[in-house]
């Protein structure tokens, strides 16, 4: 009987001592190398405020930027509103998807989880949570943490980081447009998957930037909408109950200034030599 008790006993500690073992591996391996919380300020060939981030949010996005499995850049692409007309979309996507259902220019659909985080489903079998991490003027940094359903695979888990640079600037005829750029990160969390990404790049990288980049260039869509019709917008806005009516007219004012500055004539810029 003493012997079965010391056996037990025995056993005991062995398992306390392969529980904090393991404990102390786990904790180390989810520690995040230093080198991954230092963030290169350029990127794209476009430099981000990323000194002005916080030692965990460099963290966040290092872990997809240092040991990302594809990146892409979009752009520079140009959209025929003025810059803080795209900024107050851009900042507001609840509205930005209903807008974007009701001309069919896509399904998305939009829930806001957070102060600055939201859930979003592009009806086309990719979902994920997005959650701006800085902001100013002229940029944007976002992570996303989801997941795409499709016919090639059934299943792709990723995390992202997309840098975007937005810029005000003149169409050849005189015109407000705003431009804007995203230098997108993805990692894929299946080994197996990121590996075959990597030997099929840039094929399948490509379209993995492309899809994350969706539901930021589908506001370059419902600019050209604007330019084109601005009075068919400015109904739909309005028919937008679902958004708090001081939204709804702030950007009804944005639009009527769009379409009061565009109906001006311009003066014409001088040809080339």
């Amino acid at each position: 009987m003493k012997e079965l008790q010391c056996g037990r006993k025995g056993w005991r500690w062995w398992w306390a001592g392969a529980m904090v073992l393991s404990l102390f591996l786990i904790g180390r391996a989810i520690e995040l190398p230093a080198e991954d919380c230092q963030v290169a300020e350029e990127q794209g060939g476009m430099r981000f405020p990323v000194a002005r981030l916080d030692a965990g949010t460099r963290c966040l996005i290092g872990d997809v930027v240092n040991r990302y499995t594809t990146s892409g850049l979009i752009g520079p692409v140009q959209a025929p509103i003025t810059q803080e007309l795209y900024v107050y979309l851009l900042d507001r996507p609840v509205m930005l998807a209903l807008l974007v259902q009701r001309l069919e220019l896509g399904a998305y659909q939009v829930a806001e989880k957070a102060e600055h985080q939201f859930w979003v489903n592009d009806g086309e079998g990719t979902q994920g949570l997005f959650t701006l991490l800085y902001q100013d003027q002229g940029n944007r940094i976002y992570h996303i943490t989801g997941y795409h359903e499709g016919q090639l695979f059934p299943m792709v888990r990723a995390k992202a980081v997309v840098f975007m640079k937005i810029q005000a600037v003149l169409t050849q005829d005189g015109q407000p447009a705003v431009e804007t750029a995203l230098r997108v990160y993805a990692r894929l969390n299946d080994p197996i998957l990121a590996g075959l990404v990597r030997i099929l790049s840039p094929l399948l990288g490509d379209a993995v930037t492309r899809t994350l980049a969706k539901g930021f260039t589908v506001i370059n869509q419902l600019g050209g909408r604007i330019a084109q019709d601005p009075g068919r917008i400015t109904q739909e806005v309005a028919s937008l109950s679902s958004i708090e009516s001081d939204q709804r007219r702030r950007l009804t004012a944005l639009l009527k200034a769009l379409s009061r500055h565009t109906s001006q004539p311009q003066p014409a810029r001088p040809a080339p030599p």
